[in-house]
């Protein structure tokens, strides 16, 4: 057996082909544990080092070469394996290939590899080999994520409750929106023929069906959005063929099609329910399947790609109870690097305990609001109880019988019931408060594209309407209303606000 100490020593001396030869023959071989290779090495033994990850009690388990992101459930079907130093993804990729293993394609967005955990292999002692090999920098489960809606009836009725609690009818007698604001919606694509949408999808015009990415943001001929979901990763019964990621981003499930509506359904058009923000344009980023689930992995590449296409919202309607330092990462630079404002849901089970990737640094938390008193009527100033609650959460918007726009196609199918045979329904979740916020930003950039990310969220949750406990409630009339100076945040010192502008020269969105 080659030991750690002089194996360290051996990393510093030989060069990297003949390292990963020895690796490769030392802990990756498809081999059972404590069994004798060919060669002559013995395999480490797995169960040592999985009684040390049994006892952690904390999200990094750390190795010799690298660190379990995350602790790894028996059920993990797919890893992501950061590649080490200066290996790069596709020198991993070949390597792990060649050694037996099966690599299903992520996008070269994201900074690591899928690795398939064989059948009647544990995934935890997959991991601990991988993390030990000297290959990777990290290694997590490919979690997946979940949209956070709830299945709710079709009960006949307006919009009216929900948008009278966050002020939105006098908000939009100040304005309604512009098309100079795009708002990325994560989720599982959007219907571009809608009829409340098919003027609101932000096209890519620099793109051409060529089978190329002109514009190099990640995504191969994204005229209308893009899709980052592989068929490998997906869920069969979808019968997904394209590899990813390819453009388009056609919702075959119903749920990025209603959250882009609460976010962006064009107003005053006689059609339908209407959006927050009349006018502004939505990203389709397709990250989840016809399941409305998806993975860590094309969650962030998502993320990314929303960031580089230049997206000035973000909005994210589902998430994972497992932390991922590949996802963290691409919020980080999402937030850091790009400026965009990411708003996502807390989640929907009630819990004490903020999902990801909502809990994460720099992100906006919504939980829902919404509680049916017994008389029927929803009381949008209380919490609905299945919202998740946490130190992380940073504003309430009602999540609680929200009506949206649908893909007429979703009629009657996955739980969703339409309303009088229309292309919309009636439907509960913390997935539709993230929303309702995401327009709400949208109206502020509208007036004020200088805001950044901090201010926006700063100016949201100080106009928010205070409850006895815990986080505010959106009001929408009130943060467009609020001036901006009061916020005492560094780099903007003016009242944000005066009359609506006038002329050929204002902004689209119209003072209503």
């Amino acid at each position: 057996m080659i030991a750690r100490d002089g194996m360290a020593e051996l990393r510093h001396r030989l060069s990297l082909p003949l390292l990963l030869l020895l690796l490769s023959v030392s802990s990756l071989i498809l081999t059972e544990p404590g069994r004798r290779t060919a060669s002559g090495v013995v395999i480490t033994s797995v169960p040592r080092v999985r009684s040390i990850a049994a006892r952690a009690t904390f999200a990094d388990i750390e190795h010799a070469n690298a660190v379990i992101a995350s602790p790894v459930p028996d059920d993990t079907d797919l890893l992501l394996v950061t590649p080490a130093g200066r290996l790069g993804r596709d020198a991993l990729a070949s390597t792990l290939t060649r050694l037996g293993y099966e690599v299903v394609s992520t996008s070269s967005l994201v900074p690591a590899i899928r690795v398939r955990v064989p059948e009647r292999m544990d995934a935890q002692a997959l991991a601990v080999r991988l993390a030990d090999s000297g290959l990777a920098a990290s290694v997590e489960p490919d979690a997946l994520v979940r949209a956070d809606r709830l299945p709710d009836d079709a009960l006949l009725g307006t919009q009216r409750p929900y948008l009278d609690a966050i002020h939105a009818p006098e908000a939009w007698e100040r304005r309604t929106g512009a098309a100079l604001v795009t708002i990325a919606v994560i989720d599982t694509g959007i219907d571009n023929s809608h009829p409340d949408l098919a003027a609101r999808i932000a096209y890519r015009t620099a793109e051409a069906y060529d089978g190329a990415d002109n514009d190099a943001n990640g995504c191969i001929d994204d005229f209308a959005g893009c899709s980052f979901v592989s068929p490998a990763a997906a869920d069969p019964s979808c019968g997904y063929a394209l590899p990813a990621p390819h453009g388009g981003g056609y919702d075959d499930e119903g749920h990025g099609t209603f959250v882009a509506g609460i976010a962006a359904a064009a107003g005053d058009n006689a059609v339908g329910g209407t959006g927050i923000a009349w006018d502004a344009r939505v990203l389709a980023v397709k990250v989840l399947d016809c399941t409305a689930t998806g993975r860590v992995s094309d969650a962030a590449a998502g993320i990314l790609y929303a960031a580089r296409s230049g997206a000035h919202i973000i909005v994210v309607a589902f998430g994972s109870p497992s932390d991922s330092r590949v996802l963290r990462k691409a919020v980080s630079e999402a937030v850091d690097r790009y400026g965009v404002l990411i708003i996502a849901s807390a989640g929907n089970e009630g819990g004490a305990r903020v999902q990801f990737p909502a809990a994460y640094p720099g992100v906006l938390a919504v939980g829902g609001s919404g509680l049916t008193q017994p008389d029927g009527i929803v009381d949008y100033r209380q919490i609905a109880p299945f919202s998740n609650v946490g130190p992380e959460l940073g504003l309430l918007a009602p999540a609680s019988r929200i009506v949206a726009p649908l893909p007429a196609p979703s009629c009657g199918q996955r739980g969703w019931v339409c309303i009088e045979d229309q292309p919309y329904a009636r439907a509960s979740g913390t997935s539709f408060a993230a929303p309702l916020v995401a327009g709400a930003a949208a109206l502020l950039l509208s007036r004020d594209p200088e805001l950044r990310a901090p201010m926006l969220i700063a100016l949201l949750r100080d106009s928010g309407q205070s409850r006895p406990s815990g986080p505010p409630l959106l009001d929408l009339a009130a943060a467009l209303s609020h001036p901006v100076y009061t916020l005492a945040i560094s780099g903007l010192s003016r009242a944000a606000d005066g009359p609506p502008p006038s002329g050929p020269d204002a902004d689209p969105s119209r003072g209503r």
